[in-house]
């Protein structure tokens, strides 16, 4: 069995036992904030890309705003309540791959909770700046590791957190997302935070970072 398809194996068996769906998730209020924020009320059927889709819940709230929606994804069986589900059209592409789209394709990308996945995030932003349209809209999100938590990781779970067999491989701070989408070539517009709904921590602690580029 080779590296990849081990990984789209587990990355299967992750949407098959645990049930996970980003509908369900605490950030989720703000995230749609952040893409509505961002993208147009009406998105006027333009082409937008969904990268490393899920299910396809963000996929179904673009379509919502207007737009057309392609999602990407490794995993069969989330691809598979993508379309069920509908909202989009959904493929099965390794992220970390050249994507099968022409450069300058899409108006906006959106691409939530995946980055920290790939052993490769510049590689993956480049090619979303290759099939963004020029003035097209980028967002992102991935999970926050500021000094003020990477101290309580460290003090009170380190083995838990880096534990060898998590998917999260890449650990990223405001200024580290943005300094990297900048190398892929993007211009960052917006940097922010939000939380999880745990209240009083989400002050002190935020858990994702939300990040808006632009391709000139």
């Amino acid at each position: 069995m080779t590296a990849s398809n081990r990984e789209q194996l587990e990355h299967d068996a992750r949407w098959q036992d645990e049930g996970y769906s980003a509908e369900h998730a605490g950030y989720t209020p703000h995230f749609l904030a952040f893409m509505r924020r961002w993208t147009q009320i009406d998105g006027g059927n333009q082409a937008a890309l969904d990268v490393g889709c899920g299910d396809g819940f963000f996929s179904r709230e673009m379509c919502a705003r207007g737009y057309r929606v392609t999602g990407l994804d490794l995993s069969d069986v989330a691809l598979a309540r993508a379309r069920q589900q509908g909202g989009g059209t959904f493929l099965a592409h390794d992220t970390s791959q050249r994507f099968p789209f022409s450069d300058q394709t899409f108006a906006l990308v959106w691409c939530s909770e995946h980055l920290e996945h790939l052993f490769s995030p510049l590689s993956t932003l480049e090619e979303i700046r290759r099939v963004l349209r020029p003035g097209g809209k980028f967002l992102a999100t991935v999970p926050y590791h500021g000094l003020v938590k990477n101290v309580g990781i460290a003090l009170f779970a380190f083995d838990r957190h880096y534990d060898p067999t998590y998917p999260h491989i890449r650990f990223f701070t405001k200024n580290t997302l943005g300094a990297l989408a900048t190398r892929a070539g993007l211009d960052v517009i917006s940097t922010t935070t939000c939380g999880s709904g745990f209240g009083l921590r989400d002050m002190v602690v935020p858990t994702n970072i939300l990040l808006c580029a632009t391709r000139r």
